[in-house]
């Protein structure tokens, strides 16, 4: 997109062009002075010449006039960086409705002419090129609205956005992903559908760092169960109705339950996979632990994985369906510990528990044959340590993981969400107050604040993590957890894949033998790694 409120000479254009890569591409970074007279005798013109592309610059944003104490270049930060995009998805999709009549065969040509000029920029590494006829595209896509009052603030904020993409050294998507992108919003424009449209151009936009789940608002959510998980879930709760409320019997009992309606769900094909039981040092002694590899198609990379059950209950054996999956559609080995259970070890030793095994098993102290790369992962409480766990590495200044998949986990200690409104009573299963009770136990023993980072991770320092693939459940009180991460992720520039899976309960994961949408969960992740690692060797 290119503003045209400040006219500009041959000389002028040039210089305001030139100034204008370098701050896009954070050649000059933010608060970089620019004193007139320099940049006259760098580029070798007159003053007034510089003054001229200076006054473009400023009207576009990337520069700020401070009186006295000169020119400098503007800074984006992580929140004016999300909101450019909020405002440009709002804007850019609104528009559908208005151009999608005005699409003839000439326009639909000439944008793909766009897009095929940025796949040649994307082969050729340029990456300004790209950046430039990304903004001439949805310049024509938005012209054709004819709604020239709203170009100046949309030119404005898709600057904005951009600076703050390009500015993120996390973000793993490639040039030519960059560029392909655009094709489904030309397909959008090529069924007419109005709808189709806005629903595309929305989540390209909003996208533009990581991604983002097209499904509904929380607000609006459909709350019906899939006819597979309806299913299940009617026949669980019928096999699982004599047993007592785990939060009125004693621990050992409610942990022999909780194995017990695991079971279903636990059936591993043995000969499917290499299998190996050993030890790990853990705060209180041993912990128990299993490596999971495939037999057929097995790739380089280790997998921690770190099980869900409210940090209260589960083992290694209540998941052992999940990490034979993972190790399934991934290759990876996968590695899972019986970290510290509250309220016998309340926080921090499931945590410490985790961290330890973590460094036990990089530093080469495993005597298996384990190598990188490095992933960490869990479901519920477990997704809730293994951010929690990074977030530590990184304060101690220690090697990240290369990546993270995180399903429908516990982040916060806010249950006054939509999702805990919504689905909190119990009728999916997890209960805001079974959340409340085992936060409880967690916490028991300890002075710690519930919305200390290492409990609440998505409260926490988040730049600088790696990739994360993360998803939540449609029918989960923790729903909008995920959706807090993945806000806070995006405000950090953190790359990542975020999805809710509508029309499912907590837990679902779990269930991949029997049901769909779980095991096209595994397969989402399963395809994060293979974009984000290395390839296999």
């Amino acid at each position: 997109m290119k503003s045209t409120d400040v006219k500009l000479g041959r000389k002028s254009s040039e210089v305001y062009q030139g100034l204008k890569k370098q701050i896009v591409l954070a050649q000059l970074p933010a608060g970089q002075q620019l004193i007139e007279l320099e940049v006259a005798k760098t580029v070798n013109c007159s003053q007034s010449t510089v003054r001229e592309a200076m006054m473009r610059l400023q009207e576009d944003g990337l520069i700020v006039r401070q009186g006295y104490r000169g020119t400098v270049v503007s800074s984006v930060s992580a929140a004016e960086g999300q909101e450019s995009l909020d405002i440009r998805a709002r804007v850019e999709s609104h528009a559908a409705h208005f151009s999608i009549g005005n699409f003839d065969e000439a326009r639909v040509e000439a944008l793909c002419g766009l897009v095929r000029r940025m796949e040649a920029a994307a082969d050729a590494d340029d990456e300004y090129g790209l950046f430039e006829l990304d903004q001439e595209f949805h310049r024509a896509v938005y012209e054709a609205a004819n709604l020239p009052a709203l170009l100046p603030i949309l030119e404005r904020c898709s600057l904005c956005s951009h600076r703050f993409k390009i500015a993120q050294s996390a973000t793993r998507r490639t040039l030519r992903e960059t560029a392909m992108r655009h094709w489904s919003i030309i397909d959008a424009i090529k069924t007419g559908d109005a709808q189709e449209l806005e629903r595309v151009m929305f989540h390209h936009v909003a996208s533009v760092i990581g991604e983002v789940d097209e499904a509904k608002p929380t607000e609006s959510a459909d709350l019906r169960m899939s006819d597979a998980m309806a299913a299940i879930f009617e026949r669980t709760q019928k096999e699982d109705a004599h047993l007592p409320n785990p939060m009125l019997i004693g621990w050992d009992e409610a942990q022999a339950n909780f194995h017990q309606t695991a079971q279903r769900w636990n059936q591993v094909n043995e000969a499917q996979f290499h299998m190996h039981y050993f030890s790990v040092p853990g705060v209180s002694g041993p912990m128990t632990a299993v490596r999971i590899m495939p037999r057929k198609g097995a790739r380089t990379g280790t997998l921690l994985y770190l099980h869900g059950g409210g940090w209260v209950f589960g083992s290694i054996q209540t998941h052992l369906g999940a990490m034979a999956r993972l190790a399934e559609v991934t290759g990876l080995s996968v590695v899972g510990v019986d970290y510290g259970m509250a309220p016998g070890a309340p926080f921090p030793q499931g945590l410490n528990d985790a961290v330890g095994a973590w460094h036990w098993l990089r530093t080469g102290s495993c005597t298996l044959d384990l190598s990188g790369p490095w992933l960490v992962s869990g479901d519920s409480a477990g997704a809730n340590i293994a951010l929690s766990l990074m977030l530590d590495l990184k304060l101690l200044g220690e090697p990240l993981p290369d990546a993270a998949l995180l399903f429908y986990g516990v982040y916060s200690a806010d249950h006054q969400t939509v999702s805990h409104k919504q689905c909190g009573g119990g009728q999916f299963g997890l209960s805001t107050a079974k959340m409340a009770w085992y936060r409880q136990q967690y916490l028991s023993g300890t002075r710690q604040n519930a919305d200390d980072p290492r409990v609440s991770p998505a409260l926490g320092e988040l730049q600088g993590l790696p990739p994360i693939y993360m998803n939540a459940a449609g029918l989960d009180c923790l729903r909008d957890d995920s959706t807090l991460l993945a806000r806070r992720l995006a405000e950090a520039g953190v790359a990542h894949v975020f999805k809710v899976v509508p029309g499912v309960t907590h837990g679902f994961m779990q269930m991949s033998s029997e049901l769909p949408e779980a095991l096209a969960a595994f397969h989402d992740a399963a395809d994060f790694v293979a974009r984000v690692l290395p390839p296999a060797v």
